[in-house]
């Protein structure tokens, strides 16, 4: 087989929030391409923010090696000579194509052949992306006549911003979500509060997400009619943790925070309806992809491919996958160890994000405006689930005796990690932003927003 079109579809905020995870909401179109794709059930990004973790997909390396620590438009975005796929696809012969959002670096500049990023349409328009998306694939089967070479194969990355929160919180929701999932209706995860407001909140995000599967369905039924089944590897994918503003996934190291979506269909019904429980870092999306293009991986990659996972081939699983949290607001560095049956994370500075009571901690007569004036308390400074168990991390067994070989364990195999890549928390240094912050850094094209930096002081870990 001819090296493949490679599809690469990135989605906000979503984690594993889709029927075919198990998660009781409405997502038939993406379930019924889980079915005739890989799922994978325990994929994890390598850090639990926005920019951070693309940026670890995109080069195939842990965030303090790479050095996108914190968000692109805070100050960090991945630096210019810092390589991703998209180069070494460039200089492989591939078509290299954007549509929709990006940030691991500021719009058009991420060594894009075609980047359409151009304005806050391009990038907060889920139907617009795939619309984009879609009218190369007509001008591609065009072949030479038309505005592409049908003779090389492309690499296409589509940003989608559904269901982050700025599509659906707030009084300006997305009109084209429809209304929201009735509160009766709505999915309450475990680790929230079985409040009204809480209801009502994942209801407009049950909605965003309706959204994006009719979107994702729409555009595979046109890709398949234009016969892309035959030629293009399809992965869909998510940065990070759903996002319910509740201090235990978006942004934060728990499960919930860093487990991700990961299916993967390849040409021609290559192992359709296949579940993969091993471990997978989304450090490793750069080499797979590289590989399925039948290019090699750099020697300065962290991560390493599975692509004979999708083939149903031999592999040797991860052992354990290491994560970590630099700059989400203060500087709260927190790095973690998971295994398939443990999740140690150690908190460098406890007091930088608060620890908000789990809902069986609520007082009983808890009410939703209650939530600002809740007495938090720093978070501990070792953290320890026994996630086979307790899969949604509510007991802490970090001092308990007899979980004390498997701390051990896990904490010295994260200084191995922390000293083989020269981790900078072992020198007790606090990067600084090496990029100015604001809006006008984070969109060069348009000039909203005041592009003011604003000059916090960045805590020191203890």
């Amino acid at each position: 087989m001819n090296a493949p079109n490679i599809v690469y579809v990135i989605v906000h905020d979503l984690g594993r929030h889709l029927g075919c995870y198990g998660v009781p909401v409405a997502s038939p179109h993406i379930d019924a391409f889980a079915s005739e794709a890989t799922l994978f059930r325990n994929a994890f990004c390598s850090a639990p923010a926005c920019s951070p973790s693309r940026a670890c997909a995109m080069t195939g390396q842990y965030s303090h090696v790479n050095g996108t620590i914190g968000l692109a438009h805070q100050g960090w975005p991945l630096r210019d000579d810092k390589k991703t796929v998209v180069d070494y696809l460039n200089e492989g012969g591939y078509q290299t194509l954007h549509f929709g959002l990006s940030h691991d670096r500021h719009p058009l500049q991420n060594h894009y052949q075609v980047d359409s990023e151009r304005n806050w349409e391009d990038r907060y328009n889920t139907r617009r992306a795939f619309d984009k998306a879609l009218a190369f694939m007509e001008s591609h089967d065009r072949g030479r006549d038309g505005d592409h070479d049908r003779d090389s194969p492309f690499y296409m990355n589509i940003g989608v911003t559904n269901p982050h929160a700025s599509m659906w919180s707030g009084n300006h929701p997305y009109a084209d979500h429809g209304d929201p999932v009735p509160p009766d209706q709505v999915y309450v995860p475990p680790y929230l509060p079985d409040t009204p407001g809480t209801r009502e909140s994942l209801g407009r995000f049950q909605a965003a997400i309706r959204f994006l599967d009719l979107e994702f369905g729409r555009f595979m039924d046109q890709a398949d009619a234009l016969g892309k089944g035959k030629d293009t590897v399809f992965i869909f994918t998510v940065d990070h943790g759903a996002h319910t503003g509740w201090r235990r996934d978006k942004m934060m190291c728990y499960d919930k925070g860093v487990e991700i979506s990961l299916i993967v269909r390849m040409p021609d019904g290559v192992g359709a309806g296949r579940v993969v429980d091993d471990l997978i870092p989304n450090i490793d999306y750069a080499p797979t992809v590289l590989d399925l293009a039948g290019l090699p991986s750099p020697d300065d990659m962290n991560g390493r491919s599975f692509k004979s996972l999708l083939h149903g081939g031999a592999y040797e699983p991860h052992e354990a996958i290491f994560i970590e949290r630099n700059f989400h607001g203060p500087f709260d560095p927190v790095r973690c160890v998971r295994t398939c049956d443990y999740h140690y994370m150690r908190n460098y500075h406890p007091q930088a994000i608060d620890y908000y009571p789990l809902p069986f901690e609520l007082p009983a007569d808890y009410r939703d405006e209650d939530k600002d004036s809740l007495p938090v308390k720093p978070r501990p400074e070792e953290e320890l689930y026994h996630v086979r168990t307790d899969p949604m991390e509510f007991l802490n067994v970090a001092e308990r005796p007899e979980h004390a070989g498997v701390k051990a364990d896990l904490v010295g195999r994260m200084a191995q990690w922390m000293r083989d890549t020269d981790d900078f928390m072992l020198r007790g240094e606090v990067p600084q932003p090496h990029a100015e912050e604001g809006f006008l850094g984070w969109n060069p094209i348009d000039t909203i927003g005041s592009g003011k930096r604003q000059d916090t002081p960045i805590a020191t870990p203890e």
